[in-house]
């Protein structure tokens, strides 16, 4: 929820300059803000892929088994789907990290800026694409698809408009060799502030679906995932 906030302040600077006066004039800061943000979404996606890498532990602690051996901090497991979702999402925070760190490079040029900061914003978008769709296909396969009462329902299908839409947002972030500028500074923002909104949305509905996992769990009953 932090590192989405972060995203969509510093997105919506650029879209209402207006409203926040110096702090919207001050590149720098604003790339900051962005770069916090970035560090944000990817604890959230390693705190993730800690518990897919010990997703027999939870399973156990669910049904009070025994724990079966140690914590893992990390497991090789691409044949496990919610494995795959949240190892590739890893991967796109931390090409975030590199495409916001990049940005407070002084003096690029724009094929510099294409390579150091548009490369790695794109390659990212395409792993939370990625991500979010093996999270559907999981979440399909395991709940039989179309079930808006449920509130991990919306989290996946939040959830992957929030990567479309950063997707969108890295096509037009491209800069242009004959001007040096964005191919559409305000659609970049435009869809990133969405993007935000929509990751900060689903990170908010986490909160009611671990309130329902653990109420499953004082019951007996597995949580899914």
């Amino acid at each position: 929820m932090v590192g989405s906030a972060c995203f969509a302040v510093a997105s919506a600077a650029g879209l209402a300059p207006h409203l926040f006066g110096a702090f919207a004039r001050d590149t720098m800061a604003i790339n900051l803000v962005f770069f916090a943000g970035s560090v944000g979404f990817t604890l959230a996606a390693w705190l993730q892929l800690l518990a897919a890498v010990n997703a027999d532990r939870i399973d156990a602690i669910a049904r009070r088994a025994p724990l079966p051996g140690r914590l893992r901090w990390f497991a090789w497991k691409p044949r496990e789907i919610g494995w795959l979702s949240a190892f590739t999402q890893f991967v796109g925070t931390l090409l975030f990290n590199v495409n916001t760190v990049d940005a407070l490079l002084p003096n690029l040029d724009w094929l510099q800026e294409d390579l150091v900061i548009w490369a790695p914003d794109v390659a990212g978008s395409i792993c939370f694409l990625a991500a979010s769709a093996l999270a559907l296909i999981e979440y399909v396969h395991a709940e039989r698809g179309w079930s808006p009462g449920d509130v991990s329902w919306w989290t996946v299908w939040v959830n992957m408009l929030g990567s479309v839409a950063f997707g969108i947002s890295a096509v037009y972030g491209v800069v242009l060799p004959e001007s040096g500028e964005l191919l559409d500074g305000w659609r970049v923002n435009a869809f990133t502030c969405l993007g935000a909104i929509c990751f900060l949305v689903g990170a908010y509905l986490l909160l009611p679906e671990l309130e329902r996992n653990v109420k499953r769990m004082a019951v007996g009953e597995t949580a899914p995932g």
